[in-house]
């Protein structure tokens, strides 16, 4: 009696699993201006080649904490074809070129990333996404830590691996 009351239980536990609805990965497509810039950066133009997108408020403080960790990955990845930018939700363009000048940033900084940001799930800030060369979701890391930098790099170069 107690193989079939666990067989039972079981049985209706992989029923109930293969009916949760399990959201979908975000999808790398983003068109956005680039602050200080009358250019628009596009994914699509970078298929094959990984990105790591930063989504960021100019009014964060761990957003601005985090930013040290995003600009060693720039600088140690994009000799190597992979994308580094930031992108703020912010509207103001202003704003996102003061963090740029006060944080003598290097990395692509997006700005006008409301919708990017709800479309790509984000619900606090920092959010970072690492996509790999097929633009799939490979690893996410929401808030900050100390160690970004360390694990952006292992990331990254097991993609480039």
């Amino acid at each position: 009696m107690k193989l079939k009351t666990l067989l039972l239980t079981l049985s209706a536990a992989v029923l109930l699993g293969a009916c949760v609805n399990v959201p979908k990965a975000p999808e790398l497509d983003i068109t956005l201006p680039i602050a200080g810039s009358e250019e628009v950066w596009k994914s699509a133009d970078y298929q094959g080649q990984p990105v790591l997108v930063a989504v960021m408020a100019s009014y964060c403080g761990w957003c601005k904490r985090s930013l040290p960790a995003l600009e060693a990955a720039n600088k140690e990845f994009k000799d190597k074809g992979v994308q580094v930018i930031g992108i703020y939700v912010d509207d103001n363009e202003d704003a996102v070129k003061k963090i740029i000048e006060d944080y003598d940033l290097q990395s692509t900084i997006l700005y006008q990333g409301g919708a990017t940001a709800e479309a790509l799930m984000v619900q606090g800030f920092p959010h970072i996404m690492l996509f790999d060369q097929d633009h799939d979701l490979v690893r996410l890391w929401s808030g900050y830590s100390d160690t970004l930098a360390e694990q952006y790099s292992q990331e990254i170069n097991k993609l480039l691996d």
